[in-house]
């Protein structure tokens, strides 16, 4: 159990710094950048770890002997998290999207012709809205599982 928490812990860790790089590697809407997207040296790998550090909570959640009821409860403040962080990224994304003039197609957009995944909007994809959406999704699945 011990090695499984560590494991978990680094994991979650590692989830943040790549975060942290995603975001920093991520241009300002407000510069012109012609120098590619180093963003993606970053997104790929941090979803990556996202993956497994979705695998390694799913089974330390597994590894919990909590009541049902306990359950329910961890059922219901998930789900209203999950919610509350999908509303959270669905403004994040609808706001930098202004920030930028427009979609891909517009073509006053400062993303004019750019694929989604470009150096503006690695943030729509790892951030720590999705990242707290992929934990209390877990959660929440779990929750069902250990319920029944």
């Amino acid at each position: 159990m011990k090695g499984r928490l560590r494991r978990t812990v680094l994991l979650l860790i590692l989830c943040i710094f790549f975060i942290y790089l995603v975001d920093i590697f991520t241009i300002n809407p407000n510069v012109y950048s012609g120098n590619g997207n180093l963003g993606l040296l970053f997104l790929f790998p941090a979803l990556i770890i996202f993956i497994f550090f979705a695998h390694s909570f799913w089974v330390t959640l597994g590894n919990l002997h909590l009541s049902s009821k306990s359950w329910k409860v961890i059922f219901l403040g998930s789900l209203f998290l999950l919610l509350l962080f999908c509303f959270l990224e669905y403004t994040f994304v609808l706001q930098l999207i202004d920030t930028l003039g427009g979609t891909p197609k517009i073509e006053t957009s400062k993303i004019y012709r750019y694929p989604w995944v470009n150096q503006y909007t690695n943030t729509f994809f790892v951030n720590y809205f999705t990242f707290i959406m992929m934990i209390t999704g877990v959660t929440l699945l779990r929750s069902i599982m250990r319920m029944k």
